[in-house]
């Protein structure tokens, strides 16, 4: 028990001391204040044995095992300095953040430069799965697969960057912290076609007939307008010159408007998955949408953006 708290508390000294060290930002600059480096278990190994040898050496008088043992402690320090170098101006930023739909692995869009690294693990500090990137020159587009996670909004862990090259004696590393969040949707259920069909019979329904308005003008035939508005008698005596009637007074769509109603738990889930799978088959045949939760209502409009802003809010509910 008494292990357990100082543990806790080593850690939340240690976040503290990170983030006032590595501040989070948007674009991070790996340098000499923060790039830890100490040999690794093999390099731990390795420095034993070079003491071996030395002592070897030592007490038998024998130049040839003294020779050696410098030689390999040069490695030794050579190796250390090559690890640092290359991470050392090494630069990380991201440019949006990462969003994915229940539950699917989120993908995170980095951008990496740097002059030459090599053998670079990449993932997020406190967990073992990494990616690798075997080779790093100039800037290089990077997408870190995060593990998944339930929806809602998340802000972004901070990461870890290590490497062992070139000889795997030192592990070096780095605790970048950026600025960015994860976003995840729910997940969008595939059982309401019927549903989607009603809503786009809905949207024909909402529009005024033809034969109710009053053709006001007319203009020349173009491609993909109605037979049904040529106008014949002209068109006999002017056969190269078609027009077609033309109502100003036709009406568009009105907008659907999606209601998240006060649920908690599995049905709160399951309506979050249905208006997800709505928002996106609206969208997709070009209507105008709208969002109304507890909290928040989102007036109707269409686009990649507004969609986003309405995943968004299905996220947070």
């Amino acid at each position: 028990m008494m292990f357990n708290a100082s543990k806790d508390w080593f850690k939340r000294k240690f976040a503290a001391w990170l983030a006032k060290r590595q501040p989070a930002a948007t674009e991070v600059e790996l340098t000499q204040s923060v790039i830890y480096i100490l040999p690794s278990r093999f390099g731990w190994w390795f420095v034993f044995l070079i003491a071996l040898l030395y002592l070897m050496g030592t007490n038998y008088q024998n130049n040839l095992i003294l020779l050696l043992s410098f030689m390999l402690l040069s490695l030794l320090m050579v190796t250390m300095l090559l690890a640092f170098l290359n991470m050392h101006q090494l630069k990380l930023s991201v440019k949006q953040d990462a969003r994915c739909f229940a539950p699917e692995l989120a993908q995170l869009p980095l951008a990496l430069s740097s002059k030459s690294c090599q053998m670079l693990h990449i993932g997020l500090r406190g967990q073992r799965q990494r990616q690798l990137v075997e080779s790093l020159s100039q800037q290089h587009r990077f997408a870190l697969a995060l593990p998944t996670l339930s929806r809602g909004y998340y802000p972004l862990p901070r990461l870890e960057l290590s490497s062992t090259f070139p000889l795997g004696l030192f592990r070096c590393w780095s605790y970048p912290a950026l600025t960015s969040a994860i976003w995840v949707y729910p997940e969008a259920i595939e059982q309401i076609h019927a549903n989607t069909e009603r809503l786009a019979e809905q949207a024909s329904k909402q529009t005024t007939p033809h034969a109710l308005l009053e053709p006001d003008d007319v203009k020349s035939y173009q491609a993909g307008d109605s037979p049904k508005r040529i106008l014949w008698r002209k068109l006999a005596s002017t056969p190269e010159q078609p027009v077609v009637r033309s109502y100003s007074g036709e009406a568009s769509p009105l907008p659907h408007w999606i209601k998240i109603p006060a649920l908690q738990g599995a049905a709160l889930e399951s309506v979050l998955s249905h208006a997800c799978f709505q928002l996106l088959a609206l969208e997709q045949q070009g209507h105008s949408y709208g969002l109304q939760t507890q909290s928040v209502t989102l007036a109707p409009a269409k686009g990649a953006l507004h969609l986003e802003r309405c995943l968004q809010e299905l996220a947070l509910c």
